[in-house]
């Protein structure tokens, strides 16, 4: 009977400890749900890029403490952050007028692949669709594919990756360039335009 009970005991500590470890990681949810609560109908659901063989999830995020782009991140190698994308909700949603942006990470902690680990393969022309909460499926098209400094892009480049714009247009982003130990010293942008 006290093996039976120190067995138990040893199993629920063990959960505990996992539980923990996990909240602190931030692991688990549901990895498709935006940070801000119940997700709109024309909110996006999934990211998917036929290309790369990406059919992700969406999370919506906001803007960091020092009013860029946030971009979760997980010291845990199964974290849902290095397989989900970010859309940056405080701009427009993929279907609306302007620039529409989505991030995902290039590489985990350790240096394995994230979703965008083959962003930079992509080429004018190719596709890119948009699931809503709807299931509506938006379809855009790769225009160019740009990198820059991640210190200096200028305005000019971070007008034309989340300033205003009459158009309908989707702006994938990742690191790439040389880690510096801090980070990538480099932004790779795909631009795409909606299509009917």
């Amino acid at each position: 009977m006290k093996k039976v009970v120190f067995f138990v005991l040893l199993a629920l500590v063990l959960a505990a400890g996992v539980a923990y470890y996990n909240f602190a990681h931030h692991i688990g949810g549901s990895g498709n749900l935006p940070l801000n609560g119940t997700p709109q109908p024309w909110q996006p659901a999934r990211l998917q890029i036929p290309r790369m063989h990406v059919n992700a999830p969406v999370i919506s995020v906001g803007r960091t403490a020092s009013g860029e782009m946030d971009a979760p991140t997980s010291k845990a190698y199964n974290s849902p952050y290095w397989t989900s994308v970010f859309w940056y909700a405080p701009g427009p949603a993929p279907g609306q007028e302007g620039n529409a942006v989505i991030a995902g990470h290039v590489d985990r902690a350790g240096g394995d692949p994230a979703i965008f680990w083959t962003l930079d393969s992509l080429t004018p022309g190719d596709q890119v669709s948009v699931v809503t909460f709807q299931g509506s499926v938006l379809h855009f098209q790769v225009d160019k594919v740009v990198s820059y400094p991640v210190n200096t892009p200028g305005q000019q480049a971070v007008n034309a990756v989340f300033g205003p714009t009459s158009g309908h247009h989707l702006n994938l982003i990742t690191c790439s360039g040389v880690w510096t130990g801090n980070g990538y010293d480099r932004r790779l942008v795909v631009f795409t335009t909606q299509v009917a």
